[in-house]
């Protein structure tokens, strides 16, 4: 970290020398420095953790950082020693944000994979933002860098081609929305231990759209508001330095496989949260500016009151959020076949690297599922349903499968690698969603998988309980017989 050090040095001594403005601001300048030890530290931690695709990404989040700081360092001395090739230097700084939000997503999602596999959504996100902080550096000049009038400060900058350049950036909000929505979409169609790392995730990256609203709030806030540019500029700084610890912060426990229900919490509360406060702060703003009729007691009065139920709301709503994300699955039925709860010792298997057959290759990430009872979804391989690591799974199982020596244990000898991985998601309490954003396949795949396993375990549709059940209910036997 002697960089980001001698980086806060370089700028503390440009800024005491009147250069810079808000970029050598030493809060900015800290802030970023810290996100990008917080970042080194996770990328370590994670690849001696065995998730190195998370741990790349977490180096390539702190390398982001650093660069965006040494940049400052070379773009305010340009400017104050006026260099020929400032305006370059200017033009990539003033693009420099951007790829911290990419690379924050990208980790948080690699953290709950279980593949070695690149997602299309990782591709989707890397690329679109690659051309968006591109067209930014290419399309975007300052007309007075550090005079005065920072970034968020519209008429300090000339956008050429403002069609392409707003359309640039409408891309890249939009393919910072992929992966939340991916993910939570995932987290919430999956049970146990599994829901809980993927909503972990999805929350972690949440922090980057919310970062690039606070900021679209701050250009808003200065035009009506009157926000001082230079304090919120640094502000922005901040803001971007906190998503970033957060998200590597969140990468790394979703990595390590139990989430702890307050973690969760915690974790849920503080995207929900800046969410409300962006909410609130922005609708504030806008009638608290000083062109705007009301008066300051009705001002007050409105923003106190969208305090209270915004974030009321928020408070409660990111409460339900987090019991659903850690809440054990419900004992009785929801799906159209029903299951009796039965008490049986089943031992607890390990997310992402479960017990497997001599001819496996053991996964490798890492973290361990607690137990509860069993649940049943619908009966389809392509269904939403979902099953819990259980305590018990009850009812009749397929082809003798509740004996160490049924046709159900034996069976197993003949799925794939790639079926045996699907499977034990599958006892782990993954939806389809769940098993395909951490296998790295579609869901159709997932489908295609989840049929070959259940004729492979002669596991047919009618019966009284659900395949999915029967189907875990085998891979949790044969996993306790092995540990």
């Amino acid at each position: 970290m002697s960089t980001a050090g001698a980086s806060v040095v370089a700028l503390a001594a440009l800024g005491a020398a009147g250069h810079g403005g808000y970029a050598s601001d030493p809060v900015g300048a800290v802030a970023l420095a810290a996100a990008a030890t917080v970042s080194t530290v996770v990328a370590a931690r994670l690849g001696r953790s065995g998730h190195r695709a998370a741990g790349r990404l977490a180096a390539g989040l702190a390398v982001s950082l650093l660069a965006y700081l040494l940049l400052t360092v070379l773009t305010v001395a340009a400017v104050a020693t006026g260099q020929p090739w400032a305006a370059v230097t200017v033009a990539a700084w003033n693009s420099a944000w951007i790829p911290p939000l990419a690379l924050m997503q990208l980790t948080a999602s690699a953290a709950v994979r279980t593949s070695g596999a690149t997602p299309w959504t990782h591709r989707v996100v890397g690329l679109t933002l690659g051309v968006v902080t591109l067209v930014n550096a290419v399309l975007t000049t300052a007309s007075e860098p550090f005079a005065g009038l920072p970034t968020i400060a519209g008429e300090s900058w000339r956008t050429a081609l403002a069609p392409v350049g707003a359309a640039a950036t409408l891309l890249g909000m939009g393919a910072l929305l992929l992966l939340p929505v991916t993910l939570w979409r995932a987290a919430l169609g999956s049970h146990e231990t599994v829901r809980a790392r993927l909503g972990i995730a999805a929350a972690a990256t949440t922090a980057a759209p919310l970062t690039v609203a606070f900021c679209l709030l701050l250009a808003v806030a200065r035009a009506p508001g009157g926000v001082e540019p230079a304090l919120g500029s640094v502000a922005f700084l901040v803001a971007l330095s906190g998503a970033t610890a957060f998200a590597a912060g969140c990468a790394l426990a979703a990595a390590r496989g139990a989430a702890e229900p307050r973690q969760v919490t915690v974790v849920v509360r503080v995207a929900g949260l800046t969410a409300a406060a962006l909410i609130i702060a922005g609708v504030g703003t806008i009638v608290a500016a000083p062109g705007s009729s009301l008066g300051p007691t009705t001002v007050a009065l409105l923003v106190s009151a969208l305090t209270v139920l915004v974030g009321g709301a928020a408070w409660v709503a990111t409460g339900l959020l987090a019991r659903t994300l850690t809440s054990p699955p419900p004992s009785g039925p929801v799906g159209p076949e029903t299951t009796p709860r039965v008490e049986a010792t089943i031992a607890p298997t390990h997310v992402g690297a479960p017990h497997l057959l001599p001819s496996d290759t053991p996964p490798t990430a890492e973290g361990s599922a607690g137990t509860t009872d069993a649940v049943t979804g619908p009966d389809a391989a392509g269904g939403s349903g979902v099953v819990g690591t259980a305590d018990a799974v009850a009812g009749p199982t397929a082809a003798g499968a509740s004996g160490g020596g049924g046709v159900g244990l034996v069976a197993l000898g003949g799925l794939t690698a790639r079926e045996r991985e699907v499977l034990a998601a599958l006892a782990e309490g993954a939806s389809n969603a769940g098993i395909a954003a951490q296998l790295v396949v579609s869901e159709r795949t997932v489908d295609a998988h989840l049929r070959a396993i259940f004729m492979k375990l002669d596991l047919t549709p009618g019966g009284t309980t659900n395949r999915r059940v029967q189907a875990a209910r085998i891979w949790l036997e044969h996993s306790r017989q092995r540990s």
